[in-house]
């Protein structure tokens, strides 16, 4: 039997690497994602490997392109077996910025999407055949934060949905996850998308814990951000920083109130 993956948010991150450790774990991977050009890149780069792997380009928050997109996985490969949420848009903005359109875009993207497409992953087999539905969490819906206003306050909507799917979902043989990164990309070893990708394989070999955090096993504290913020008040730390972890350099080009901000507003 086929264990196909559908990867939402397939991007050349952590998407890419979750593709990657699911296949090399024996699943069949779909990524997906809105640019076909890149995800027939990322497919063919998985092949050159020697990985099993398809692709499929469908906006996760276009409720018509997703129904698509299952039907024409079902009609391949059979029932997928586990769905992953991994689309987010995870600009950083204040309190009183962001125009509201924006943030109902982003809330579509970060929570609309994930509800609209577990639903329609639910209603594609019967509620006692295996399944598995992951959503990427974020650190900052446990720590809100100025710089991080929608995106945390759309993190803690997500949370709350994955933990009441979770609890309905109770008693049927679908499993029901939710990662909690706590961490930004290539800050760290673990923070590499490698390490990363493997949390969601192992989750859904153990199909155990609803809320997963990473790294560490309970919520930060200080949340990621405020560690950042730490480690870049000092000149020679922030230089070592950079030089071992050369993709922080671009997240701190990209969010320079790391470098101007001394700590959060609550």
């Amino acid at each position: 039997m086929t264990k196909t993956v559908i990867v939402l948010g397939a991007g050349s991150g952590f998407g890419f690497a979750i593709a990657r450790a699911f296949s090399e774990a024996g699943h069949h991977p779909i990524l997906v994602a809105r640019n076909a050009q890149n995800l027939q890149t990322m497919t063919e780069q998985l092949h050159t490997e020697g990985l099993a792997a398809d692709w499929i380009a469908a906006d996760a928050t276009d409720p018509q392109q997703t129904a698509n997109l299952f039907m024409q996985v079902s009609r391949q490969f059979g029932h997928p077996q586990t769905l992953v949420y991994n689309v987010a848009n995870t600009t950083l903005d204040g309190p009183l910025t962001t125009p509201t359109s924006e943030i109902r875009q982003r809330f579509d993207t970060n929570v609309l999407g994930a509800i609209t497409t577990s639903r329609q992953f639910l209603d594609l087999a019967p509620t006692d055949t295996p399944r598995n539905i992951l959503f990427t969490g974020g650190g900052a819906a446990h720590h809100p934060d100025k710089t991080t206003t929608t995106l945390s306050l759309t993190k803690a909507a997500l949370r709350s949905y994955a933990l009441s799917l979770a609890a309905e979902m109770a008693g049927t043989n679908t499993y029901v996850g939710l990662i909690t990164i706590q961490g930004i990309s290539g800050t760290s070893e673990a923070m590499l998308p490698a390490n990363v990708a493997q949390v969601y394989v192992k989750a859904v070999k153990d199909r155990s814990t609803t809320e997963i955090f990473y790294p560490g096993t309970t919520a930060n504290s200080p949340s990621e951000f405020e560690q950042l913020r730490k480690l870049t008040a000092d000149p020679v730390k922030l230089h070592d920083f950079l030089v071992s972890h050369p993709r922080a350099k671009t997240f701190l080009e990209n969010h320079p109130e790391f470098l101007e901000s001394s700590g959060p507003s609550r």
